[in-house]
């Protein structure tokens, strides 16, 4: 098993080493800025359509913020956990290109332990959602539940439905999530289970969120619930699988673009290396830029980008999260299993975040908790001393585990930038006027990304297949 995951990590070494050399090409049909999940999807999908497409990555790697960690320590077994992003919903276009490429997947309940009013609710390790619910609320909480998700139901439907939306939805944009909860005059548990499923999915508090945006995040808890998917080995593979089918010698790394000059039907683009400090330009049909929307004022544009996509942009918000890996021998599974429950994942409502168990698919003395922290608790530790961070978790999960604590051995931490996560603030939405203007092509250039479309990964694959669809029936077309 130790010789196998050393071969492994030196295939991925000399693998992705060898794309730092890919040359960047003169001309391409689309040029394809950055090889994160929304970068790869794109090209995976131009490559199946036979247009010609090469990708630039300002790093030394590819995946963006899907990172795979293996930890290696003498004598003992290597061990790997994401420190990144750890699962994909039903619905996310991801699923369907996960199984195209025949990865091992795990697939998951989307129902998960919570803790509410302080006290643990495990789910039943075949328990399943309408049982768990029925469970953990009265009567009286369940019937109010289950009149909140046969209210909301229609309108989600509604939302996936043709635009624009009519217009008693899009009101919805222009009252906070949580002022419209309580307008339901739910139970006061219902409500908190409501706020704890939905913030850790938008890395914000609910009082900054609209109505709107907020009610489309709740479909993953309509009915049976969706499914969530796991990468068996880590999500890494998901990205080395799709590097794989779109060909390394079509990326680029180290290469920043700091210019782009559209013209009548070409753009030019600047790229420099951050190794050689070389400025090359390449010419291309169109650009799909996965760049995050705050960081598109790094760019030159030539005509400038119009004065509603800068207004979209500056008026977005954003969610945070930070990755820790928690190390514990594994008899800690007397403190995650009750009652023959696996108690993982949890929604923690606390310093913790969503408590998932790091490397369900090995079994090994010690095992990895790796905590998704988001919002208020990800920007407060973002700006904390890692020493006074571990203190802070050890004492949080005391207080869900008295004498937790003792089994910890190490945490190591993944700070990621505090704008992780796509916001929309009360009076936006992504679903508004000036949120669609980001999804239109302008001067040869398409803005795709998770923060063009939604949260998470989810975001990212939806803009893949919009901008691909667009440029399909661009260069197929054959218009201009």
């Amino acid at each position: 098993m130790v010789l196998k995951l050393v071969f492994r990590a030196l295939a991925i070494f000399v693998y992705f080493s060898s794309l730092a050399l890919a040359q960047l090409p003169q001309k391409t049909d689309v040029l394809i800025i950055g090889a994160g999940l929304s970068g790869l999807a794109t090209a995976y999908q131009l490559k199946k359509a036979g247009i010609p497409y090469h990708l630039v990555e300002i790093t030394p790697r590819v995946g963006g913020r899907v990172r795979t960690v293996t930890y290696q320590t003498p004598g003992q077994v290597t061990l790997h956990a994401d420190s990144g992003m750890e699962e994909y919903w039903e619905s996310n276009p991801a699923v369907k290109i996960l199984k195209e490429l025949k990865l091992p997947l795990k697939v998951e309940s989307s129902a998960s332990s919570v803790v509410l009013n302080q006290k643990l609710e495990t789910l039943g390790q075949k328990e399943s959602v309408e049982d768990f619910l029925t469970r953990i609320f009265t009567p009286v909480e369940k019937a109010a539940f289950d009149s909140f998700r046969a209210q909301v139901g229609p309108m989600i439907q509604r939302i996936n439905g043709p635009h624009p939306l009519p217009k008693e939805l899009m009101n919805l944009k222009d009252i906070a999530l949580s002022e419209w909860v309580l307008q339901q005059n739910l139970p006061k548990r219902v409500s908190e289970w409501i706020r704890i499923s939905v913030e850790c999915e938008i890395g914000t508090q609910w009082e900054q969120l609209s109505a709107l945006d907020g009610i489309s995040e709740f479909h993953i808890f309509l009915g049976k619930g969706e499914a969530s998917y796991r990468v068996i080995g880590g999500n890494e593979r998901f990205t080395q699988a799709l590097t794989k089918y779109i060909n390394p010698h079509r990326i680029s790394l180290n290469e920043r673009v700091t210019r782009l000059e559209s013209k009548k039907s070409r753009i030019i683009i600047s790229v420099l290396n951050q190794v050689t400090h070389q400025n090359r330009k390449i010419e291309a049909k169109a650009v799909v830029s996965t760049i995050p929307l705050y960081r598109l004022s790094e760019l030159q544009f030539d005509p400038p980008l119009s004065e509603k996509k800068w207004e979209a942009i500056k008026t977005q918000t954003w969610g945070s999260y930070f990755k820790a890996h928690v190390f514990v021998s594994r008899k800690s599974d007397r403190f995650q299993t009750k009652k023959a429950a696996e108690a993982l994942p949890i929604l923690s409502d606390s310093d913790l975040g969503v408590i998932y168990d790091g490397n369900p698919d090995q079994n090994t003395d010690t095992k990895i908790l790796s905590l998704l922290i988001t919002g208020y608790h990800a920007e407060k530790f973002t700006m904390m001393p890692l020493d006074e961070v571990k203190k802070q978790i050890a004492s949080a999960f005391e207080q869900l585990w008295p004498g937790f604590s003792k089994d910890i051995q190490s945490v190591e931490f993944y700070r990621y930038h505090p704008r992780a996560i796509a916001g929309w603030p009360v009076g936006r939405s992504r679903f508004d006027e000036l949120s669609n203007e980001l999804r239109i092509p302008e001067n040869h250039i398409y803005l795709a990304g998770d923060f063009t479309e939604g949260t998470h990964s989810s975001g990212a694959f939806k803009s893949a297949t919009r901008v691909a669809q667009q440029l399909i029936s661009l260069l197929k077309g054959g218009r201009r």
